[in-house]
């Protein structure tokens, strides 16, 4: 049997036994405190390079934009204006008006307006209307320049005009458009996909 003591090692094995043991210490405090807190480092290094990121496009905001209350009030202006142009809802009573209006602005006398045709799109509502007008030619014209620079989106796809006792009687046919989805409801009531 072999026996193994301290005083009888040959130096050079004490030698590398100590040097092993050396090499485990290190290893294990390298695993144990260093490896943690070298994946702590990384992941602040992250933050701190996604928190400048955020920095700097806030910077480069206010360089383009000094006064935020101002440019948060011409967002909501802009906001506004869209709205109008693209209503979340049909807001056919408003467009009504406007019809009624641009035709006493432009002399002429709104004989009917009915809705035609309601379609679903990706995203957005259109709806056909069609509109009958008395007048003369150069009043129907402008009044169909007027409804097409409208503060409200509307699309002039077919106009005809038919002579009636001295007058003009003028039909249009134009889209109107509302922005966001369908109502359930809606499906059940003539309206096509």
């Amino acid at each position: 049997m072999i026996s193994l003591s301290w005083s009888k090692m040959v130096i050079k094995y004490k030698l590398s036994l100590v040097i092993m043991g050396m090499i485990a210490a290190t290893w294990l405090v390298y695993s144990s405190l260093l490896l943690p807190q070298r994946d702590s480092i990384d992941q602040l290094t992250m933050q701190l390079y996604t928190e400048r990121q955020q920095v700097k496009f806030i910077e480069e905001f206010l360089l383009i934009h000094p006064n935020p209350e101002q440019y948060m009030l011409e967002l909501d202006k802009n906001l506004m204006q869209i709205n109008r142009i693209l209503p979340d809802d049909p807001e056919s009573s408003s467009f009504v008006m406007q019809v009624e209006e641009l035709s006493k602005e432009c002399s002429m006398e709104l004989n009917y307006l009915k809705p035609t045709k309601i379609m679903n799109k990706d995203g957005y509502r259109e709806y056909e209307v069609e509109i009958s007008l008395i007048g003369g030619f150069i009043e129907s014209m402008q009044f169909i320049k007027k409804i097409e620079n409208n503060s409200r989106f509307t699309n002039v796809i077919m106009v005809t005009m038919l002579p009636s006792k001295n007058r003009l009687e003028t039909k249009l046919l134009v889209k109107i458009y509302s922005y966001g989805l369908p109502y359930l409801a809606n499906k059940n009531s003539g309206i096509t996909d």
